[in-house]
C-alpha cells in the first residue's frame, strides 16, 4: 500500500510516496484540515458541520458532508477516513503527520540534556513550512486550532533558545532574538532570553538597552509595566550578578521568597516588614520598598505602634522623592518633625534614621558644613545605642560633607582615611567614605588612588546587587575625572550612570546626572546632545535642588556661547553663578566659575573671563584643591602674556 504523508505545519498538504497529491475543493480540503488536526479522533457529524458551515450551515449540511466525505475517500483510500458510531475518523500513524511528529520531538526534548533538547526541538521546528491552516482564515474550527499550534510552535522556539543559551551560544542567538521581538513584541520570554544573550554575549549596555525597548513596548501598548522576571532580569543585569552565567539559575520575586518567614502576631510583622522594606531601600528596591513599607505603616498604625509607624512614613516621604517628585524642603520637613517626635519619645535609633535624612537634605540645600555638624550628631547617638552599623553609615555621610563642604582637602582626606579605618570593623564596603575620597583624592592630584577607589566601589556594588550605590559610584568616578580635567573619562562614567538611572527608572537622580553629563559633553563640543540633556534635566528636576538647576544652566550657557548667543549665555552663566556662590560646596564654585570664564571669553570680554577665573582660584585655593587651583593660575598666566600681546605695538606702527 502506498504511504501517505499529512501536512498542517504550514499549507494543507498530503503527498503519497512523495508526490503532492491535489485536492481542489475548498471544503474537502477544510474538512481535511479539521480531520487531521484531530487525527485518531472521532468527530461527531453535529459537530462537523458547526465547525464548517457555523451557525449558517444550510438545510443540505448533512447530505454536502457526506459527498466530501465520500470525495476525500476516493483521493486518500476508504480506509483512511472510517464512519464509526462516534462520528467520523482520520487514522495516521505518527509519523505520517507532522503535527504528530514535531508534538513527539518536543515532548522527547524535556527528557534531556541541553545539547538533547537544542537538537530534538530544532528537528521538531524543522516540521514546520509556514503559518498553519493559513488557507482556513475564516473557518470556525480554525480560529482556536491556529492560536494553539502558534502557541505550541513559540513555545518550542523559547525552550530551543534556552537550550541554546545554556549550552553557551549566546552571540549567535541574538540575530533570531531580534527578529523573534521584532516578530512577537508582546513574548515577555523573548525578551528575557534576548536580555540575556547580549548580556552573556558581553553586551551589557545592548541588553539594558534592550529591556528599555522592551518597556516602552508594554507601556505604550499595554499600558503596563513588564512582568516581575524582566524587571528583576534588568536589575541582575546592572549589576553584573554572577547567577546571570549560570543557566540553571531562575531570578523570582523577592518578596515571594521573603513572604513565608514573616512573623504570624501582628505587632512583630509590623516589625518584620518595616526591617524588610528597609533593607529593599538600601538595596535600591524602591517600588518593592514603597508597598513594604507602606504596609508596615498600616499595620503598625493598626496594632499602636507608633514609633514603627513613624519609622515607615519617614522612609515612605523620602522614597517619594524619587517616585512622585517630592520637593526636598517638604521632605526635610518631615524629618525635622519626626526627629521632635522621636527625640520626645527618647527613640535614638528613630532620631538617627531623622538625623541621617535632615543631614542629606540640609547638604543638598548647599549648607555642607552645617549637615556634616548634624552628622557628628549621629555617630555620637549612635554610639550610645551601640549600633555600629548605624555609625558606620553617620560616618560616611559626614565624610560626604567633609568632601563638599569648606574642610581643605588635605585635611579632610586625613578625617576621612580615620573614618575608612573605622569603618573596617563596621562595615565590609564604606561606600559613602570611598565616594568622598575618591573627590578628595583626584582635587588633591591623587587620580590613581581615585581609580582605584572607584574600581573597588563600582565592583563592590555589583557584587551585592545595589542599584544606586552603583548609580553613584559612576557618578563620584564621574565627578573625579571631571576634577582632574579628563573630560572624556568623566562622560563616560556619568553616561553609565545615566543608563543604570534611566533603565531603573530613577526620576529623581536622573536629571543631576543628565546635568552633569550635559556639562561635559559642552565642555567638550557635543552641544546637540548636551542642550537635549540640559533641557531634560530641567524639565525633570524641582527649584530647590541647587546642583541640578546650576548645573543644567551652565551646559546651555556653554552651548549657547559656542553658538554666539552672547546674551543669553551670559544670562544662564550669572544665574548659576547665582546659585553655586549660594552653597558652601567650593570646589562646585570653583567649577561654575570656571565655566563662566569660559562664557566671558567667547563673548570676547577678556577681562570678565579673568575676573571670572581669580574668582575660581580663590575657591579652589580655599578649598585646597591643588588640581584645579593649578589649572586656573596657567590660564591667567595665559591671560597676562595675551593681554601683553594684544597691548603691545606693532612693529612699524606708530603709537600716540
Amino acid at each position: 500500500m502506498s504511504a501517505l504523508d499529512f501536512r498542517v505545519l504550514g499549507p494543507l498538504e498530503v503527498r503519497r510516496d512523495g508526490e503532492l497529491v491535489p485536492i481542489a475543493a475548498p471544503k474537502q480540503r477544510a474538512l481535511l484540515g479539521l480531520l487531521l488536526i484531530r487525527a485518531n479522533e472521532a468527530i461527531p457529524q453535529s459537530e462537523l458541520i458547526d465547525q464548517l458551515w457555523g451557525e449558517d450551515a444550510p438545510a443540505t449540511a448533512r447530505a454536502s458532508l457526506q459527498n466530501q466525505v465520500h470525495g476525500l475517500r476516493s483521493i486518500l483510500g476508504s480506509d483512511v477516513i472510517v464512519r464509526i458510531p462516534a462520528g467520523y475518523v482520520l487514522y495516521a500513524e505518527p509519523e505520517q503527520l507532522d503535527l504528530a511528529r514535531f508534538e513527539r520531538l518536543v515532548a522527547q526534548a524535556r527528557r534531556g540534556n541541553p545539547r538533547e533538547r537544542a537538537a530534538k526541538l530544532r528537528d521538531a521546528l524543522d516540521c514546520w513550512r509556514g503559518p498553519p491552516l493559513v488557507e482556513f482564515p475564516t473557518e470556525p474550527f480554525a480560529q482556536h486550532e491556529i492560536n494553539r499550534l502558534e502557541e505550541a510552535r513559540l513555545t518550542a522556539t523559547e525552550d530551543r533558545v534556552d537550550a541554546d543559551l545554556e549550552l553557551g551560544n549566546h552571540a549567535e542567538l541574538v540575530a533570531d532574538l531580534e527578529a523573534l521581538v521584532t516578530r512577537y513584541p508582546l513574548r515577555e520570554r523573548l525578551w528575557a532570553q534576548l536580555m540575556l544573550a547580549l548580556y552573556r554575549a558581553g553586551r551589557q549596555a545592548d541588553a539594558l538597552a534592550a529591556y528599555r525597548r522592551a518597556h516602552h513596548t508594554f507601556t505604550s501598548e499595554l499600558a503596563v509595566e513588564p512582568g516581575v522576571v524582566l524587571r528583576e532580569l534588568q536589575r541582575a543585569i546592572l549589576v553584573q550578578d554572577r547567577a546571570l552565567d549560570d543557566g540553571e539559575q531562575r531570578i523570582g520575586s523577592t518578596l515571594e521568597r521573603a513572604a513565608a518567614i514573616l512573623p504570624m502576631q501582628a505587632h512583630e510583622r509590623a516589625e518584620s516588614l518595616y526591617q524588610y522594606g528597609a533593607a529593599l531601600q538600601q538595596a535600591g528596591g524602591t517600588r518593592q520598598a514603597v508597598s513594604t513599607l507602606g504596609a508596615a505603616a498600616r499595620l503598625a498604625a493598626e496594632t499602636g505602634e507608633r514609633l514603627i509607624e513613624e519609622r515607615a512614613r519617614l522612609h515612605l516621604s523620602y522614597l517619594s522623592i524619587f517616585t512622585d517628585g517630592k520637593g526636598l524642603r517638604e521632605h526635610l520637613a518631615d524629618a525635622e518633625r519626626a526627629a521632635r517626635l522621636f527625640e520626645e519619645q527618647r527613640d535614638d535609633q528613630g532620631l538617627a534614621l531623622a538625623l541621617r535624612s535632615i543631614s542629606q537634605m540640609v547638604e543638598e540645600s548647599g549648607r555642607a558644613d552645617e549637615a556634616a555638624e548634624i552628622a557628628a550628631r549621629g555617630i555620637e547617638i549612635a554610639r550610645r545605642c551601640d549600633d555600629t552599623w548605624d555609625e558606620a553609615r553617620f560616618r560616611g555621610r559626614h565624610a560626604l560633607c567633609l568632601a563638599r563642604g569648606t574642610r581643605p582637602v588635605l585635611r579632610a582626606i586625613e578625617l576621612c582615611e580615620e573614618q575608612l579605618e573605622e569603618s573596617v570593623d563596621r562595615e565590609k564596603h564604606p561606600f559613602a567614605v570611598w565616594f568622598a575620597l575618591m573627590c578628595l583624592y583626584a582635587q588633591a592630584g591623587r587620580i590613581d588612588e581615585a581609580r582605584m577607589i572607584g574600581d573597588k566601589a563600582i565592583a563592590a556594588s555589583r557584587e551585592m546587587g545595589l542599584i544606586w550605590r552603583l548609580a553613584s559610584a559612576m557618578e563620584c568616578a564621574g565627578t573625579s575625572e571631571f576634577s582632574a580635567g579628563n573630560l572624556a573619562a568623566a562622560a563616560t562614567h556619568f553616561r553609565s550612570a545615566y543608563m543604570v538611572l534611566e533603565t531603573e527608572e530613577d526620576h529623581a537622580a536622573l536629571p543631576t546626572v543628565a546635568a552633569q553629563l550635559a556639562c561635559t559633553l559642552a565642555r567638550t563640543g557635543d552641544l546637540r546632545e548636551a542642550t537635549e540633556l540640559a533641557l531634560a534635566a530641567r524639565a525633570g528636576t524641582s527649584p530647590d535642588v541647587i546642583t541640578t538647576e546650576t548645573l543644567w544652566r551652565r551646559a546651555l550657557a556653554l552651548g549657547a556661547a559656542q553658538e554666539g548667543r552672547a546674551d543669553e549665555a551670559q544670562r544662564l552663566s550669572n544665574e548659576a553663578c547665582a546659585r553655586a556662590a549660594a552653597t558652601d560646596w567650593l570646589t562646585f564654585r570653583g567649577e561654575t566659575l570656571e565655566e563662566a570664564a569660559i562664557v566671558r571669553e567667547l563673548a570676547e570680554d577678556a577681562a570678565a573671563a579673568s575676573a571670572s577665573r581669580r574668582e575660581a582660584l580663590e575657591a579652589y585655593e580655599r578649598k585646597g584643591n591643588v588640581v584645579g587651583a593649578e589649572r586656573m593660575r596657567r590660564r591667567l598666566e595665559n591671560d597676562l602674556r595675551h593681554n601683553a600681546a594684544a597691548s603691545s605695538p606693532r612693529r612699524g606702527v606708530r603709537v600716540a
